[in-house]
């Protein structure tokens, strides 16, 4: 008798003992009760539709997928260059860190009938006003009867009271701990045949240029201040765009 209950002791004892590390180890180590994730994704209207030579359209989300995701507010955007044509997918969220960072590309595209066809690794960007910025990266395919696709998907997170974009080594999930709000940020797009590096992928390009501008949106005092006498590329604003009805198909 004392067999048959054991492993099922030891499964009782694992899971308190994962519910107590949750609630009071991985506590959200930096905020203090301040900003809630649903204010802080009003600042969402200040990314750019326009920068340098790209142009973004807003692409409607799934309300399915808005809740897988966890996004309390989000970015849903496709820019493209117009003198190259090139496209980059934005994808900006804000929510609760134990929904934020439960999805990520090598979770959820494979759901969408993706492939990984390279090992997820941090890659550092060197953004055009002197800052850096790390990600994950990693490639996924589809094929299916008529084409075959390969897309490079950048990602990385940043906390509100923290204002770094980061990759942590261990993992998001325990680094951020039970953060009431969470900034995710995805930029994707396809991999051309001409690439032999990571920076090569013109999403790594595009994060150079946009990054320091999302951080002008999410961090308004901070960027202000930093940026105060400088040149920046030109921009315009959600509030001056106008809104498509195409979906973007693979986000979480």
């Amino acid at each position: 008798m004392m067999r048959t209950f054991l492993p099922a002791t030891l499964g009782l004892i694992a899971i308190l003992g994962l519910s107590f590390y949750e609630g009071f180890v991985i506590k959200d180590r930096w905020a203090e009760p301040g900003v809630e994730a649903e204010e802080l994704s009003e600042r969402f209207k200040e990314v750019p539709t326009k920068i340098g030579d790209w142009v973004g359209q807003d692409k409607p989300v799934d309300e399915v997928v808005r809740k897988t995701a966890g996004a309390i507010g989000y970015v849903s955007r496709v820019y493209t260059n117009t003198k190259t044509n090139k496209n980059v997918v934005l994808w900006l969220i804000v929510g609760h860190s134990r929904d934020i960072t439960r999805h990520t590309p090598n979770i959820c595209y494979p759901s969408q009938g993706f492939r990984q066809t390279s090992t997820q690794q941090q890659e550092i960007v060197e953004l055009n006003n002197g800052a850096e910025a790390a990600f994950y990266t990693a490639k996924f395919e589809k094929e299916d009867a008529f084409s075959r696709s390969t897309d490079r998907v950048f990602w990385t997170f940043n906390h509100p009271d923290k204002n770094k974009w980061e990759a942590p080594e261990k993992g998001a999930r325990w680094h951020y701990g039970l953060a009431k709000a969470l900034y995710k940020l995805y930029f994707t797009s396809q991999v051309l045949a001409d690439e032999e590096t990571i920076g090569d992928n013109v999403a790594a390009e595009f994060a150079e240029l946009m990054l320091p501008e999302i951080d002008a949106a999410l961090f308004p005092t901070e960027s202000t201040d930093s940026t105060e006498g400088s040149d920046s590329p030109e921009t315009t604003s959600e509030t001056d765009a106008t809104e498509t009805d195409t979906e973007v198909g693979t986000k979480n």
